[in-house]
């Protein structure tokens, strides 16, 4: 035999005895149990975060607080940049500053007037209480409504516990002042470095999905600086439409009625009830009619509000349904309190942003042409 020939026999030997190639099994044939295990990781890491969201809800939403203020500040000194051609650190800076001496300007302004109404106020209001039950009980049902309350002296005591109450004041006023200074530092630190913050939470995302992420958090970023655009516009419109009207109906501390409304008006449908009850109780004080014409004027800007300055203020924003809107109110109020009812719809239109994309266009497949409110 020749030696060329060898390699030749050699090849065909191991080819013959060499088993055929298997092919690779699957991940789950090979691991029958890696599968169920991750799934039961899934399950605990999704409770763990319910159990964080549940004890932890009061500090998730002073963060959101703080988002709100970054997006506030982001938008305004992005479109300062953009007009001036100011870098736009310099012009958040340039933003902060004037923010901080128009809010100066108008404490020194109205701060003396506002006191001087807000002490009035105190005092006018146990004495606008029993006019109030003094007019009830002239009626059957009146009386019947009085029944099921306590007496006007138990709401509005003059004298109870002096200390209790001086404490409670004081623990209360520095938990406000707590949640301030930590919302405006989480809003200036996000507002001063926004990509950085950006980036990151989209880094979270596998690479495939970071494009779609960032899609999802411009458009809620967006969302939440149309909604803030709209609301300050609302507040001041709906402050001075007060201010005017209780000046013209004779109401005593109008101006005073007219800021209270302003803010509270922050929180929709419940708000507005809130700032309404004072001022029907001081225009009582004048007359069960003035009441009663102070009244209608409530009504008549709420529904102004309801069903035309916001539906015109909302043409970049989401229209979120006034049910909607109400359970998300009542669910945060219970959840958080205060602070839960004033950050409930904010929150509730990126979550209806977030909903609408994530899961209506990629989970289901439904195309929705507009995000935003039409």
């Amino acid at each position: 035999m020749k030696e060329s020939e060898t390699p030749k026999v050699i090849s065909d030997a191991e080819t013959t005895t060499l088993p055929p190639a298997q092919p690779a099994r699957p991940a789950t044939e090979r691991k029958p149990g890696r599968g169920f295990l991750a799934r039961i990781g899934v399950v605990l890491l999704i409770a763990a975060l319910a159990l964080l969201v549940w004890y932890a809800v009061e500090v998730l939403l002073l963060v959101f607080a703080g988002i709100l203020l970054a997006v506030f500040l982001r938008g305004l000194s992005v479109g300062l940049s953009r007009r001036t051609g100011l870098g736009e650190n310099w012009s958040l800076a340039v933003v902060g500053l004037m923010l901080l001496l128009l809010i100066c300007g108008a404490v020194w302004w109205l701060a003396p007037s506002v006191a001087a109404q807000a002490d009035e106020l105190r005092r006018s209001l146990p004495e606008s209480l029993r006019q109030a039950e003094s007019w009830l009980t002239r009626y059957e049902w009146g009386r019947a409504a009085l029944g099921q309350l306590p007496p006007a002296d138990q709401l509005m005591p003059d004298h109870a516990d002096l200390f209790s109450r001086v404490t409670g004041v004081f623990s209360t006023t520095l938990s406000a002042l707590t949640r301030l200074v930590i919302i405006l530092f989480v809003g200036i630190y996000l507002a001063a470095d926004s990509g950085t913050y950006t980036r990151g939470l989209v880094k979270l995302f596998p690479r495939d999905h970071r494009p779609r992420a960032r899609e999802v958090v411009d458009a809620v970023g967006d969302t939440l600086w149309w909604w803030l655009v709209g609301k300050l516009i609302a507040m001041v419109i709906v402050g001075l439409l007060t201010w005017l009207g209780l000046s013209l109906f004779g109401v005593p501390l109008a101006l005073t009625l007219g800021i209270l409304a302003a803010l509270l008006d922050f929180i929709p449908n419940i708000g507005r009830i809130i700032a309404g009850v004072p001022a029907v109780l001081l225009a009582l004080m004048i007359s069960p009619t003035t009441a009663l014409y102070v009244f209608i004027f409530y009504v008549v800007i709420q529904s102004l509000e309801s069903y035309v300055l916001t539906p015109v203020l909302q043409m970049k924003t989401v229209k979120l349904p006034p049910a909607l809107t109400i359970v998300a109110q009542v669910l945060l109020g219970v959840l958080a309190g205060g602070i839960g009812l004033i950050l409930a719809t904010p929150l509730a239109a990126a979550i209806f942003v977030m909903v609408k994309m994530l899961y209506v266009e990629d989970t289901l497949g439904d195309e929705v042409k507009e995000i935003k409110g039409s």
